[in-house]
C-alpha cells in the first residue's frame, strides 16, 4: 500500500512539474503547497523557483529564501545550491562569501556536483579566500567521479595545463575524452587542439 501512495505521490508531483512547464503556474503551486504541507523538500523547491522566476506569483528573493531554507534544513542540495548561488551573486542584498561557501560546502558533502564545481571554482579563482588550486581541483575530481561532464572538462584541462595538479597528458586526454564522449562541446574542442 505504501508503495503505491509513494509511486502516486511522485507522479502527481510530476504533473506539478509539467504545470510549470507548460505556464499552468496556478496549479503548479497549488500542488506544490499540498506536497508541503507533508514535508516534501522537493515540493518547497519549485516554491521557491517559482517565487525567483514569477511564475503565477510577484517575484520575490525574500520569499523564495524561505522555501529553500525549508527544503536545505531536509537537506535537499539543490535548495542549498540556489542559496548558494543568491548569496554568492549579491541578490539577498549583499554578496556574502561565506554564506554561499557554506550552502556549496553543505551540498557538496550531500554529493551534489554542481556544488563541488562551485567550491572548486571558489578555491582555484580564490573567491572570498586564498586561491588554493589543488584543494579545488579536489572538489573537481569529485563532480567528475560523479560524472559532472563540466568536471571532467576542467579536471581534463587542468591535467593538460598542471593547475592544482602536475601536468600529466594522458590524464588530460582521458578526462577531455570522457566529456567529448557524451557531446560535450569544449571537451571536444580541446582534444582537437591536443591533436595539432
Amino acid at each position: 500500500m505504501t508503495l503505491l501512495i509513494s509511486a502516486s505521490a511522485h507522479a502527481d508531483m510530476e504533473d506539478a512539474i509539467r504545470a510549470v512547464q507548460e505556464g499552468r503556474n496556478a496549479d503548479a503551486l497549488y500542488e506544490f503547497h499540498q506536497y508541503s504541507q507533508h514535508g516534501n523538500p522537493v515540493a518547497d523547491y519549485w516554491i521557491a523557483t517559482m517565487y525567483l522566476q514569477g511564475r503565477g506569483v510577484e517575484k520575490s528573493v525574500k520569499e523564495a529564501m524561505k522555501w529553500l531554507h525549508r527544503a536545505a534544513k531536509q537537506d535537499y542540495a539543490p535548495a542549498m545550491v540556489i542559496l548558494g548561488n543568491l548569496h554568492l551573486e549579491g541578490k539577498t542584498g549583499k554578496v556574502n562569501v561565506k554564506l554561499a561557501r557554506g550552502w556549496f560546502d553543505k551540498a557538496a558533502k550531500l554529493n551534489d556536483p554542481y556544488a563541488m564545481m562551485r567550491m572548486g571554482e571558489m578555491y582555484i579563482s580564490g573567491i572570498g579566500m586564498r586561491a588554493n588550486p589543488t584543494i579545488g581541483i579536489r572538489y573537481v575530481r569529485q563532480a567528475a567521479k560523479l560524472g559532472s561532464l563540466q568536471g571532467k572538462h576542467i579536471l581534463g584541462m587542468a591535467y593538460l595545463q598542471g593547475i592544482g595538479v602536475k601536468t600529466d597528458r594522458q590524464k588530460a586526454e582521458f578526462w577531455l575524452k570522457s566529456a567529448a564522449e557524451q557531446g560535450f562541446q569544449p571537451s571536444i574542442e580541446a582534444l582537437k587542439s591536443m591533436q595539432k
